[in-house]
């Protein structure tokens, strides 16, 4: 279960680099970043260093942090290596983010026959998949303010997502104005719930579970036996009621320069 979640996370910060903005490093530490100019996401992930020189290493990918090379943020899942490699980073001037928040950022996934369809008759939600760029447009404006706080992507350089054959994109209305997002990455019967996201002024009004519910019934459909997702705050709940089960909650390090 853990190495299906874990692969999920590097399916989703890869899709990133189907932007031309975006540039790819895959290796010991893999990573994305903007290319020069461009602004972006920017995280170290896949975290594998070698037990007999990991410190070595990282002091070495440290002069690519502050060169501006190397993200300052590092995921860390279950299978990184050495197994000690958080207190190496502390040690080391990184910062440890989730010992910093009031809950903790679980990893959650749902197996098929566990999946509880939300249904509610005369729901206001109306639930679809989008393919045209105007729809898109409208999808990044939610997921830019709600989710990330800022004009991380646009639709010109992402479109890519929505021809993708492996990558759905959603949004659910309420009396036609798009109030919440999410996006599935499948990968032959595993499969990840991404980009969920609802308008502040439009929370509570079950938009979000029944566009969840939607497009994970698409993925079963599709053949998926297993999805995973990253939950953050009180988002866990809604997913438990969908059937999902909490794995593993997440470690985020930074760098401080």
């Amino acid at each position: 279960m853990f190495q299906s979640i874990i692969q999920n996370y590097y399916n989703y910060y890869k899709i990133f680099a189907q932007a031309d903005i975006i540039d790819i490093y895959e290796g010991s530490v893999s990573w994305i970043v903007p290319c020069k100019g461009e602004k972006g996401p920017s995280i170290a992930f896949r975290i594998h260093l070698r037990e007999e020189n990991a410190e070595a290493e990282l002091k070495e990918l440290i002069q690519g942090i502050r060169k501006g090379k190397v993200p300052q943020i590092w995921h860390i899942t279950p299978d990184a290596t050495p197994a000690h490699i958080i207190d190496i980073m502390k040690k080391n001037g990184f910062k440890n983010l989730s010992e910093d928040v009031s809950e903790p950022e679980p990893t959650m996934a749902l197996y098929k026959n566990d999946f509880m369809p939300y249904e509610e008759t005369g729901s206001p939600a109306i639930c679809r998949k989008i393919s045209s760029k105007n729809d898109f447009k409208l999808w990044i404006d939610v997921v830019n303010s709600a989710l990330h706080g800022w004009d991380m992507i646009d639709a010109d350089h992402y479109f890519t997502w929505v021809e993708s054959n492996n990558i759905n994109i959603y949004l659910a209305e309420m009396n036609g104005i798009v109030v919440s997002t999410c996006a599935t990455i499948q990968n032959n019967n595993t499969a990840s719930l991404e980009f969920v996201s609802t308008l502040e002024e439009y929370r509570r009004k079950k938009a979000a579970i029944s566009l969840c519910s939607y497009a994970i019934d698409n993925l079963l459909h599709n053949g998926a036996e297993i999805v995973t997702l990253g939950a953050c705050g009180h988002s866990a709940f809604l997913y438990e009621k969908l059937g999902f089960k909490r794995s593993f909650n997440n470690t985020i390090m930074k760098f401080d320069l």
